[in-house]
């Protein structure tokens, strides 16, 4: 291709690209066909085999015999393997962190965790993997999660979006890869879950949409039927199904997943250029949309959220010192209203709620957003009692 570009006019006509290009065009969906198949059928083959594997470790726990169980040879097996070679040890990245223990509430107070973390957001869902004497070992933070699944401690993180429900572009692509490193066993793959999404989705914005305007800027009342939604006016057809289809800002859908390392549930929330803006208030649409998530964690048994301080996974020219001080305010405040509004009829739990800064923040900007967090939050301080005969108590 490059040589036929290179060579347009003298060597190659113009017809000759054309062929060329579709042949590299079919030759490309050809074999991406291929390698989808061959990967289709190897997750189904490793949910059979996980399938299989769960009915021999229960036939195993229910047998009283005295040969060692199913378990126990796996532990036998993994405790046999080689050390890691020097090269086979791989250093993680560091990352900043600061944890704090906050008390909520006036009368019943509740205490919670706070921790403030300056990471990459997929850096919460990508597996860390390793060899020990060339066999790949996971990291023990997978089996920690998969062992809370099915809990009542769940971890969530929001991860903001656009309002096209895909996995073709920016962040929602990378999100995509990251689940398809490891097979889910539990939960249908991203693509499936999308067309599930789009279908509910459909049936949400057509309870919502009762009334639109149409191109002239007239109000047109629109009904539901049995047959779906019909309006008063046939020029406005276009627009409401559109509009069926369309992800307004503040939006936001939900997956699971049982193959991330540190996530249960994905909250995808539709943000648009305006968290840009750095006079946002707390009627912002991602503002109110941390509310009702928040509401969903506390009904539902999501004891960790992860929430982007800053309503930005990535740094920009326009977020100064003075930008993200502002904004670390408000979200700091309206988390902490909210928290306190959910308490009120929530069961008195201890939650951990991570504040996520972008990768790329100064070390001495998350000292400042780090200084103003016991600021707004009531911190919990240690009680210090000396005893002895020559000795007074203080706190």
């Amino acid at each position: 291709m490059e040589e036929a570009l290179a060579n347009v006019g003298t060597k190659y006509t113009d017809e000759d690209i054309n062929q060329l290009a579709q042949r590299h065009f079919d030759n490309t969906q050809l074999i991406s066909s291929k390698w989808a198949s061959e990967l289709s059928n190897l997750r189904e083959t490793q949910k059979r085999e996980f399938k299989e594997w769960i009915k021999k470790v229960h036939e195993d726990s229910q047998t009283n015999s005295n040969t060692p169980s199913y378990v126990q040879r796996l532990r036998a097996m993994s405790s046999g393997l080689p050390d890691a070679e020097e090269e086979e040890r791989q250093l993680q990245p560091s990352r900043l962190e600061e944890s704090f223990t906050i008390h909520l509430g006036a009368q019943m107070k509740t205490t919670h965790n706070i921790r403030l973390l300056c990471t990459d957001v997929l850096d919460l869902c990508r597996h860390k993997t390793h060899t020990v004497g060339g066999v790949v070992i996971p990291q023990p933070q997978r089996l920690q999660t998969a062992m809370s699944l099915y809990s009542n401690s769940l971890c969530g993180l929001i991860m903001l979006v656009d309002n096209r429900l895909n996995s073709y572009t920016g962040m929602k692509r990378a999100f995509s890869r990251v689940c398809e490193q490891s097979t889910d066993f539990h939960f249908s793959d991203l693509d499936r879950r999308f067309y599930l999404i789009e279908e509910e989705f459909i049936k949400a914005n057509e309870i919502r949409s009762q009334r639109v305007s149409n191109e002239d800027g007239d109000v047109v009342s629109i009904k539901s039927t049995g047959s779906g939604i019909s309006a008063n006016s046939s020029s406005s057809d276009a627009q409401v199904k559109t509009a069926n289809y369309k992800l307004n800002n503040g939006d936001f859908y939900i997956t699971e997943h049982s193959n991330l390392s540190e996530v249960h549930v994905v909250f995808h929330l539709v943000c648009d250029d305006s968290v840009r803006s750095g006079d946002i208030s707390s009627r912002h649409p991602a503002i109110l949309s941390l509310r009702n998530i928040i509401k969903l964690c506390f009904r539902y048994d999501i004891h960790t959220i992860t929430i982007p301080l800053l309503l930005t996974h990535e740094m920009t020219e326009e977020m100064t010192i003075p930008w993200c001080m502002k904004r670390a305010e408000l979200v700091y405040k309206c988390v902490k209203g909210f928290m306190i509004e959910m308490a009120t009829y929530g069961a008195q739990e201890s939650r951990t709620i991570q504040f996520l800064v972008p990768r790329g923040l100064s070390e001495d900007m998350f000292m400042n957003i780090s200084n103003m967090l016991p600021t707004i939050f009531r911190l919990s301080n240690p009680v210090i009692h000396k005893s002895g005969p020559n000795s007074t108590n203080s706190i």
